[in-house]
């Protein structure tokens, strides 16, 4: 009852709104590290995101997949820049954001779903099975921010391959995650590591470089770009490709 109660009240709540019009999500509801509690702030990523697609090749004619999208913070920027998409589709765990992102961002070509799939930080009851909702070579562009930073070895080798699998065959991922030379494979909670401590089940997850690079080989994906350490807390990005047409 509780939770239904808070749901219904954040369905309602804004937090200000775009320059075009479009509503911003409530501070409870923004995720992705602190900055993003500033409306400008928030607006300004949410821009440079959609541009950072658009150097790689997604344009207002294609199709996009935010996995992780939160309240939808990236389609915000896709309004803002290109005033819609033919095709966005935002993925998250978490119910409240997805009902909030549905109430006061979805409209024609994009549109928000709730997946009911464990995570040990944001939904501890969901289904074991690693999928991503999706036809196979369905999307020019798939964004994941601070995703990948947030599983165990295990997951991250099946949702390598749920990216490859979703993509067309010269589409490509944007994604993030804590990745250095010289560690341990992967270090839950690395003591030491990072601005912030962290705090509950995979809150930061590291991974080793080599070890990161080999299973996104083995998922047949390719790394057309890598940028250490740039993103919120320390995260680098990647730009993904599928193998076979980044070899051709």
């Amino acid at each position: 009852m509780l939770r239904t109660l808070r749901s219904w009240r954040l369905t309602r709540t804004v937090g200000g709104f775009a320059p075009s019009g479009v509503a911003l999500p409530p501070a409870q509801l923004r995720m992705g590290g602190a900055h993003f509690l500033d409306n400008a702030a928030l607006v300004a990523t949410a821009r440079r995101d959609v541009a950072r697609l658009a150097e790689h090749g997604l344009t207002r004619d294609g199709s996009l997949l935010d996995w992780g999208c939160g309240a939808g913070r990236l389609a915000i920027g896709v309004i803002e820049t290109w005033n819609g998409i033919a095709r966005y589709d935002g993925i998250d765990v978490q119910r409240d954001l997805i009902r909030w992102a549905t109430r006061h961002v979805a409209r024609a070509g994009i549109a928000f779903t709730h997946v009911d799939i464990a995570n040990a930080r944001y939904n501890r009851g969901g289904t074991r099975e690693h999928r991503i909702p999706g036809s196979s070579a369905s999307y020019d562009a798939l964004y994941a921010y601070s995703v990948l930073s947030h599983m165990d070895a295990s997951e991250l080798a099946d949702y390598l391959r749920e990216i490859r699998r979703l993509l067309k065959p010269d589409g490509f991922a944007w994604v993030t995650a804590f990745v250095e030379e010289g560690v341990a494979d992967a270090t839950e909670n690395p003591e030491g590591y990072g601005p912030i401590p962290w705090e509950g089940a995979l809150h930061c997850v590291r991974f080793e470089r080599r070890f990161f690079e080999s299973a996104v080989r083995s998922a047949g994906l390719a790394v057309g770009r890598f940028e250490h350490g740039q993103e919120t807390d320390g995260q680098s990005s990647y730009v993904l490709r599928p193998l076979a047409f980044s070899e051709s």
